[in-house]
């Protein structure tokens, strides 16, 4: 049996075209999606008092968003650890939330829904109060630890049985 495979033959210009037209649509679509980014930042970045223009500039935006949070630049290349840059991650995210007077629960939503996070911080009323990592432990003075108190457990031994309440005779009140 004799099958003709000159009628299915190919020189691969046909796959190189598509290939080359998947390489360009990623292209677009990451070239907007950086954009959108960036849109998204910049006014993180003009209320932190920082050039709007770095907002777009790849690996420069990121070392200036830990520079808003109060961290140091190398927390940067600290976040591209596998796993343990989610941890540095999450940290200068709650760092960059109290930079603006967020609370943790803003930082949940900056790491669950940072579409939706970001563009509220970055264009809503919070301003900017200076990077949150070097005023960690301001509110908190130094003094005392207060006097230890029971918990939930039994209450503490007492001396002897309680008492009912004195009644004074014909209903007088003590004065």
């Amino acid at each position: 049996m004799n099958i003709p495979l000159s009628s299915y033959s190919s020189n691969g210009s046909e796959s190189a075209a598509a290939a080359g037209l998947v390489m360009l649509l990623m292209v677009i679509y990451f070239a907007v999606v950086f954009a959108i980014v960036g849109v998204l930042y910049m006014g993180m970045f003009t209320k932190a008092g920082r050039p709007a223009w770095a907002a777009f500039v790849p690996i420069y935006n990121s070392i200036k968003l830990m520079e808003i949070a109060g961290r140091p630049w190398y927390w940067f290349l600290l976040t591209l650890i596998p796993f343990a840059g989610i941890y540095f991650s999450i940290v200068a995210l709650h760092d960059l939330s109290k930079s603006f007077g967020k609370d943790a629960g803003y930082t949940v939503g900056l790491v669950l829904l940072p579409v939706v996070f970001v563009p509220m911080l970055s264009y809503g009323s919070a301003p900017y109060l200076g990077p949150a990592a070097g005023r960690q432990f301001v509110a908190y003075p130094q003094g005392y630890a207060p006097p230890f108190q029971q918990g939930y457990a039994q209450p503490p031994f007492q001396q002897g049985y309680p008492q009912p309440p004195v009644q004074q005779p014909n209903g007088q009140q003590y004065r």
